[in-house]
């Protein structure tokens, strides 16, 4: 990897020391600021993630593109970064700690295994709070499992006490020849709620508006010298393409389940489905009263349903229309808060059981623990491998006896477990899939035709 001040790169990736460092404040930060700025910057987010994307359209106004290196492989890794940075500037936001991923022995599934294949230099955020001069241990240990200081663009310390602490950090920093870029107090603006092992997603509170942002950072955030450090910035010059540029003519129209209850949609899902012929038609479970007409499939995504679980049952209306919709014949896929939507019923927090579907038999209770969480593959006669990931705090009460969909097995564990539900136009599971490396499976379940190969 070339020096970062002479570097060429096409973006950078934003990574911190453990997950709720401070990454997605950082990337949100440098978005608002450098749009303000009028620089065309493209945000990423590595790793199986659905709710940071969300704070990235907000002070991007451009859709998030996820970089999953365990789900998506290296070759559509370099294709989607190239495709995406033609005429921007990538800023990708990391996935927990630097060299956390699928495999503890190695960079497998990590933000670094990202960096590494991408070549793009790391701007490391590291929560500084009542440390001193010991954090700059810290950080030569990342400098040195990376493999140098020339992987790094600079340093952010964060949520540093006081302008005489930032000061004495910069000054104890000083031999890790990496520049510090910023420095960031305890900011109540960009202190977000959160929910399980993320953030609460952008959708269900009021976020700070972008122009705010884009102060802090100027006030906060060595702006001048992050310019200067990436001459690819000046050439962002034109805006990137638009995700429907390449599109063929329609052949089919899919209702896509999108609101404040169902929001986990790869950018990269959305467009493949339309470079397969597929017109994506919207709408909402929580405000609409009907499935739209003359659609010729369903997918239901995932989300917090359990948020919106008195609303949504309250909506029969709706509830009527996907039973009839799927009963009916309709091709239907359905992830994780698609299946909890077409159960029986859903028991929530409180212990309140509300009313849903009645298309999947049985109840969703939601749980304290965390249920399934992590990568997991799925081998099938006529598709071959489908890798996937699950994240719920749920079970579905059936599951034991009426899941037939598939066998799934955990990367992590090598344990097998039946899972999901299926009838001849259903599929309905707790698993994510990324849908140009499932093409074949998806395709089958969509009555998809195979009209030019995907892009991606």
């Amino acid at each position: 990897m070339q020096s970062p001040s002479k570097n060429k790169h096409k973006g950078l990736i934003v990574a911190g020391m453990h997950s709720s460092g401070g990454k997605t404040a950082v990337t949100s930060l440098l978005l608002a600021a450098l749009q303000k700025r009028n620089f065309i910057v493209q945000p990423f987010k590595i790793g199986p993630d659905y709710i940071d994307p969300g704070f990235h359209f907000h002070y991007s106004k451009q859709h998030s593109i996820n970089l999953d290196p365990w789900i998506m492989g290296r070759e559509h890794i370099f294709k989607a970064a190239k495709k995406f940075t033609e005429n921007a500037f990538g800023i990708a936001e990391g996935v927990m700690g630097l060299f956390d991923g699928s495999d503890p022995t190695n960079d497998s599934g990590s933000t670094m295994e990202v960096a590494r294949q991408l070549s793009w230099p790391i701007l490391l955020v590291v929560t500084c709070k009542n440390s001193g001069r010991s954090i700059t241990a810290a950080i030569q240990g990342f400098v040195s499992e990376a493999g140098g200081p020339e992987h790094f663009a600079g340093i952010i310390l964060n949520q540093v006490n006081s302008e005489s602490h930032a000061d004495y950090l910069s000054k104890a920093c000083a031999s890790l020849q990496i520049p510090i870029l910023g420095a960031l107090p305890e900011i109540p603006e960009l202190r977000w709620p959160e929910r399980h092992l993320g953030l609460q997603p952008g959708v269900e509170q009021k976020l700070p508006e972008p122009d705010q942002l884009a102060e802090l950072a100027e006030k906060y955030l060595d702006l001048k010298l992050l310019i200067k450090t990436f001459p690819a910035l000046f050439a962002s010059a034109a805006p990137a393409k638009n995700l429907q540029s390449t599109i063929p003519k329609f052949s089919k129209r899919i209702a896509v389940a999108q609101d404040e209850s169902f929001h986990f949609y790869y950018v990269a899902n959305l467009e493949w489905l339309r470079e397969q012929g597929a017109e994506v038609i919207t709408f909402s479970p929580l405000h609409d009263s009907q499935v739209p007409k003359n659609v010729d499939g369903l997918i239901l995504g995932g989300g917090f349903p359990e948020v919106f679980a008195e609303e949504m049952s309250a909506n029969r209306s709706m509830l009527i229309s996907l039973k009839q919709a799927v009963e009916s014949g309709m091709p239907c896929y359905a992830e994780c808060g698609g299946l909890m939507l077409l159960t029986d019923s859903l028991k929530v927090h409180s212990g309140k059981c509300y009313s849903m579907a009645g298309v999947v038999p049985g109840t969703v209770e939601m749980t304290k623990q965390l249920q399934n969480f992590g990568y997991c593959k799925i081998d099938l006669p006529k598709s071959g491998e489908v890798r996937g990931h699950e994240f719920h705090y749920s079970r579905w009460s059936e599951e034991t006896k009426r899941a037939n969909l598939w066998e799934v097995t955990r990367h992590s564990t090598g344990v097998s477990r039946r899972e999901g539900y299926r009838t001849s136009n259903l599929h309905a599971s707790y698993v994510h899939l990324y849908f140009p490396q499932a093409a074949t499976f998806i395709r089958e379940i969509l009555h998809l035709s195979l009209l030019e190969p995907g892009k991606f």
